[in-house]
């Protein structure tokens, strides 16, 4: 870890306060997929973009029909996808949830086919396919060494991309996916399907109901609530208290005044 921080390698950027090496690591198999997941797709959208530019180039009129090929690609999948580009961060997309990341593998290479550039297409095709054929063992009682050589391809081609001249290819990916099939026998014990569901359900929550100030602590804060849904607080019941207003059809009037003050706003 002290050599990590001074090379600012492994994500590594200042020496803790309490230096304590870690003597067991287990792979966070969510984490894990999507970090990589993110990674291909990004790639995707990176050589999509150096496409367009150069069509633009050429023709100041062109659009950019390669981008919006890959995403509606994405989107065929059943998935919900959108790419923009951010002021402070450039190039961003939407995130996946854990049962996105099953769907996308399983359905993305058909709908990739006749979208990439003809010179790589194959390779990027073949590296999305050996990705779910890994991945796959997570969910099975194989042991990581029989997964070695479909590892061992999936990195030659993606550094192989990279050579090729695609955008976005050819660094070493950071994660330890790849190390840790050869040093665990069996990953099935770290799946966590629960916490993935949780994850997602958090998520779903984030985008729809938290003010976004602090996410971090809204997210903290609903998941102990899910912890204890026997404590939800119930519906209040609601009492009628002005009977005129519900029995003699006032409220049908107020209904009708508020209507015509609409329509007379319109006007």
């Amino acid at each position: 870890m002290r050599e990590n921080c001074n090379k600012q390698s492994n994500r590594t950027k200042f020496i803790p306060l309490f230096l304590v090496e870690p003597s067991l690591v287990l792979p966070d198999v969510l984490h894990v997929k999507l970090r990589i997941l993110n990674r291909l797709i990004d790639c995707l959208l990176a050589e999509c973009e150096d496409r367009d530019n150069r069509e633009k180039v050429r023709n100041p009129t062109a659009t950019a029909i390669h981008l919006q090929s890959i995403i509606c690609a994405i989107r065929n999948c059943g998935i919900k996808f959108d790419a923009w580009v951010d002021d402070r961060k450039g190039r961003k997309f939407t995130s996946l949830a854990g049962e996105d990341c099953e769907r996308l593998l399983r359905r993305l290479p058909l709908q990739l086919q006749g979208k990439l550039q003809p010179q790589t297409e194959a390779k990027t095709l073949r590296l999305w396919i050996l990705l779910e054929k890994i991945l796959l063992h997570f969910n099975s009682d194989v042991t990581g060494s029989s997964v070695q050589k479909e590892a061992l391809e999936f990195l030659q081609l993606f550094v192989q991309l990279g050579r090729d001249g695609s955008k976005g290819y050819g660094k070493v990916l950071s994660t330890m996916l790849l190390k840790s099939m050869n040093l665990l026998a069996v990953l099935v014990g770290f799946v966590a399907k629960e916490l993935r569901k949780k994850n997602d359900v958090l998520k779903h929550i984030h985008h729809s109901k938290t003010n976004k100030w602090n996410s971090t602590a809204d997210v903290l804060i609903i998941a102990k609530k899910l912890e204890t849904p026997e404590h939800v607080r119930e519906a209040r019941l609601y009492r009628k208290l002005d009977t005129e207003y519900w029995a003699e059809g006032l409220i049908e009037e107020s209904r009708a005044k508020r209507s015509r003050c609409a329509e007379k706003k319109r006007m």
